[in-house]
């Protein structure tokens, strides 16, 4: 029977983005979320976890799992995508992030995913977040100028707006290093 409520998060779709780069069972899995590991640096698993994730993965219809024997080891479950994995994954990898909090895990992993998967358009997802960035920080400096000058709720939509101009000042330069590396059309 399917999970009923399982909201996907980011470690969800970082499970999700190393499987669609291929099969691969858990312990293939488990170095990128350690510490020392690439998708550890901004998201961390620990074996109990990554394998809960993954059997709920499962029951939503997103992952699925065969059983294979690996030289003469126990049998391991090899996960892989569904289609609706593949759906949800490219879904979440397309869509900008409008909370400025979640930049520093959830862009971060579409960035990472985006540069890994071929067909994936790393350059228009940055210009989408840099657009969604400019309408935080508008929305921002709004509610701040609506508020009293010496009001401590003006004082904070001022602080979240500069960290929001900081976001979109950095996804600037990503955009032009990244346009510089990126392959040209011939």
């Amino acid at each position: 029977m399917p999970r009923q409520r399982h909201e996907l998060g980011p470690p969800d779709y970082a499970i999700l983005g190393l499987l669609m780069l291929g099969p691969r069972h858990g312990y293939e899995l488990l170095p990128y979320f350690s510490r020392g590991g690439e998708l550890g640096l901004v998201c961390t698993l620990g074996t109990p976890r990554l394998y809960a994730l993954l059997h709920a993965l499962e029951e939503l219809g997103l992952v699925q799992s065969e059983t294979s024997v690996v030289s003469n080891g126990p049998p391991r479950k090899v996960f892989s995508l569904t289609e609706d994995g593949v759906e949800a994954f490219r879904s979440w990898l397309s869509q900008p992030i409008m909370r400025l909090r979640q930049i520093r895990q959830d862009f971060l992993l579409k960035l990472y995913f985006s540069r890994l998967i071929p067909d994936h358009d790393t350059l228009g997802l940055i210009e989408r977040q840099i657009e969604a960035g400019r309408a935080v920080s508008d929305e921002l400096q709004a509610a701040a100028e609506a508020e009293p000058p010496d009001s401590f709720a003006r004082l904070v939509f001022q602080s979240r707006q500069a960290t929001a101009e900081a976001t979109v000042r950095w996804l600037e330069a990503e955009r032009a290093r990244s346009f510089l590396v990126a392959p040209r059309a011939e």
